[in-house]
């Protein structure tokens, strides 16, 4: 496990959080720019070889389980001129949130500026570029919504 806290917030860890073996939880993607912080929720289990790098801020709530090698990217490239060198043109960073009791499965990526509701559910392997609903079952390349895991919305839980 490496935990590299320095950011303008640090790397806050719940009660009874657990962390798997290989996981990194990366505030900062550089001394010259620190970024925003982690926060994770109580009783959130972050899993074996899971990725969090929180240049642009990541928030994860209580009683989330995050399945092996999930990566959270808070922060990517400019690119848009062709003329100059990706890595002279910045950057963005956005914020990921995640609510309560959400799922995400194993090998999944969360992109920045990405809010997952309370209870929802990420498939293995699925790449999250938008926002999902609370209780939205999400999976694919790019994610979309396959289901809702409420009862009153017509779908088996």
């Amino acid at each position: 496990m490496v935990i590299e806290a320095f950011s303008r917030s640090g790397i806050s860890l719940g009660e009874n959080v657990t962390v798997g073996p290989n996981a990194r939880l990366l505030a900062s993607g550089v001394i010259s720019e620190p970024g925003e912080h982690i926060r994770v929720g109580d009783r959130t289990a972050v899993g074996s070889g899971n990725l969090l790098w929180g240049q642009g801020g990541v928030t994860i709530g209580r009683d989330c389980l995050l399945g092996p090698n999930v990566t959270f990217i808070s922060e990517d490239h400019v690119f848009d001129d062709a003329d100059t060198p990706i890595r002279q043109q910045g950057s963005r960073r956005a914020p990921i949130v995640v609510g309560d009791d959400v799922w995400i499965g194993a090998g999944a990526t969360v992109l920045r500026g990405v809010t997952i509701g309370d209870g929802a559910v990420v498939a293995a392997g699925a790449l999250v570029t938008k926002d999902v609903q609370p209780f939205a079952v999400v999976a694919g390349v790019p994610a979309t919504e396959r289901r809702s895991r409420r009862r009153d919305e017509g779908q088996d839980v």
